[in-house]
């Protein structure tokens, strides 16, 4: 049933438990990320790098792939070119950057710089589901 301009079909955010791969390969950092996500609703699976996110993501079973590009940006812009091909038009890619050079050229929805606040991390996220809801 649609409500006041908002479309029937449209999930509320973040309620719907978008399911998030998050890639990383420094634990402190994934797990801070993971609790914060996890805290606004959102179901998150962690992983160390592209070959376990390789190895785990599925078309159609995440709704982001969040990628920490720092350690080895190139496997993880790899990586990312590579889900980009065969993902649905509702799966979002995104690169948690502290530089932006590399990370352009990679097939990513959204670059967010990982050192902000919490909060931009969050409201960045809302945005790309709102994009695909």
């Amino acid at each position: 049933m649609a409500t006041a301009g908002k479309p029937a079909n449209r999930p509320a955010l973040p309620k719907a438990k978008w399911k998030i791969l998050l890639v990383g390969d420094y634990p402190s950092s994934q797990k801070a990320r993971a609790e914060i996500l996890e805290k606004q609703g959102y179901a998150v699976d962690t992983v160390r790098d592209a070959d376990e996110a390789r190895a785990r993501w599925q078309p159609y079973l995440y709704d982001l792939v969040l990628v920490d590009v720092e350690r080895n940006p190139s496997a993880a812009i790899k990586f990312c070119q590579e889900i980009g091909e065969v993902a649905s038009p509702r799966q979002q890619v995104a690169l948690l950057v502290g530089y932006r050079a590399p990370a352009t050229t990679a097939s990513a929805h959204s670059l967010i710089p990982k050192d902000e606040d919490p909060k931009y991390l969050v409201d960045r996220i809302r945005r790309l589901f709102r994009e695909v809801a």
